[in-house]
């Protein structure tokens, strides 16, 4: 069986040579709780998803070190995470790398203060049905899923994130 990093890279060449984007039957739906985890960070933090509800909006992404999406959207969440993160916005990263060093490469690069938790195995994606990357959930502050962005969409992040803020 092909690794976890490996099914993402085939799936990421496909949507880059094919020039499309399935969303499939990715789950949980908006209006839903998504499946609860519990996570540990780089920094050593446990993070458990259900924790934040009914406290805070949550930014949920998932990301790789290869994905040059994901590399691109980094900065973007971390300046998501200065303007909102003071105003009760939590920014939850889960890197797919399997190796340790590459999971820490880009939150090392950009100076991350949120957490981001450490997935070798996809487990937390498999609960998630990540089949490509990035792939990002909004959540509110009941914790239920008020959008889902598969792929690199900035501007869709930042209306949803202004959404669950106000």
């Amino acid at each position: 069986m092909k690794s976890w990093t490996h099914r993402i890279a085939a799936l990421a060449g496909v949507l880059l040579v094919g020039g499309l984007l399935a969303t499939g039957n990715a789950k949980p739906a908006k209006g839903q709780l998504p499946p609860d985890f519990t996570g540990t960070a780089l920094d050593g933090r446990k993070i458990v998803l259900s924790e934040f509800r009914g406290k805070n909006p949550v930014l949920l992404n998932f990301y790789a070190d290869f994905c040059a999406p994901c590399r691109k959207e980094f900065p973007h969440l971390k300046g998501v995470d200065a303007r909102y993160g003071p105003k009760g916005l939590k920014v939850i990263s889960v890197s797919l790398d399997e190796e340790r060093e590459r999971a820490a490469a880009l939150p090392k690069e950009h100076g991350v203060k949120f957490p981001v938790i450490f997935d070798p195995k996809g487990e937390i994606a498999e609960k998630y049905e990540v089949q490509a990357i990035p792939h990002t959930l909004v959540l509110d502050r009941s914790g239920k899923v008020q959008t889902e962005i598969i792929g690199l969409d900035l501007e869709l992040l930042d209306r949803a994130v202004e959404q669950v803020m106000k």
